[in-house]
């Protein structure tokens, strides 16, 4: 028997959190380009989020025979065994491009955390790429999948692509705050933004950033739509953790409250379109 935890380091812990927040993305991509949602895709979505993102981050540490399996790893392991098993059965009810796309999303995933071969370096370790691979799988997860699950071919392909390029744009700016929280202990051949260009100029570079996608938000939306006063919200929300973030940060200021705003967009979202 796995004895109890706690309920919220095993939530973050097990990938739960930040399954949540690429679930919300995807929401969000189907509430902005107007499309019909999906539920058996969104838990798709979340159930392979938690098995890629505990597969990247414990397969190493499960693969030791020295290591003392601890009752939350346990429980981490009983939550990733679920996940696949909901997402296998998922996968029957997806469209084939759905599950290709979706096939080579996990395998440019799992490139990005284990080594292609042995001596070899996986996509993580190459230097400077490692914000652009996560990026690039989250806006391909949360625009890419829901855009292919509806049809392309009904869609206006400039609506698709703005939301791509900000999706793109507005990870990014989210990553931030985990690389300069991780700057003092990061590989200097990582080659994060902070470690190329500083701390502070990465902040500064995440406000233009932001002002990009406020940009690309107000192509997509009318300016007074309750859509673009809502991004206006997460945009200044996310401004403030940007600017907030230290190297020495808080336990969970990075992978509770700043991977929570993609959720928050989501619930507000919800409230204009119900209120």
């Amino acid at each position: 028997m796995i004895r109890p935890v706690n309920i919220f380091e095993l939530y973050i812990k097990a990938s739960l959190h930040v399954a949540l927040a690429v679930t919300a993305f995807a929401y969000v991509t189907v509430m902005e380009l107007g499309l019909s949602p999906d539920y058996l895709l969104f838990g798709f979505i979340f159930s392979s989020t938690v098995l890629s993102y505990n597969l990247t981050k414990y397969i190493t540490l499960a693969t030791r025979d020295s290591i003392t399996v601890s009752p939350l790893l346990k429980w981490i392991g009983f939550v990733t065994a679920v996940s696949f098993c909901v997402m296998c059965a998922l996968l029957f009810y997806l469209r084939g491009d759905v599950i290709i796309a979706a096939a080579g999303l996990g395998i440019l995933t799992i490139a990005y955390a284990i080594p292609i071969s042995e001596g070899r370096k996986n996509l993580r370790n190459i230097y400077g790429i490692k914000i652009g691979v996560i990026a690039l799988v989250w806006a391909g997860v949360t625009v890419g999948l829901p855009v292919l699950n509806h049809g392309m071919e009904s869609l206006p392909t400039a609506g698709v692509v703005i939301e791509a390029v900000q999706r793109l744009l507005l990870v990014g700016i989210l990553i931030l705050p985990f690389d300069i929280r991780d700057y003092s202990n990061d590989e200097p051949t990582l080659g994060t933004l902070p470690q190329i260009i500083g701390v502070k100029e990465t902040k500064i570079l995440g406000a233009i950033l932001l002002s990009g996608c406020l940009l690309l938000e107000g192509i997509q939306q009318p300016l007074m739509s309750g859509s673009f006063l809502i991004f206006c919200i997460i945009a200044v929300v996310a401004a403030l953790m940007v600017r907030r973030s230290m190297v020495i940060q808080s336990a969970y200021f990075a992978s509770f409250w700043v991977e929570g705003i993609p959720m928050a967009w989501a619930v507000l979202l919800i409230l204009v379109y119900f209120f």
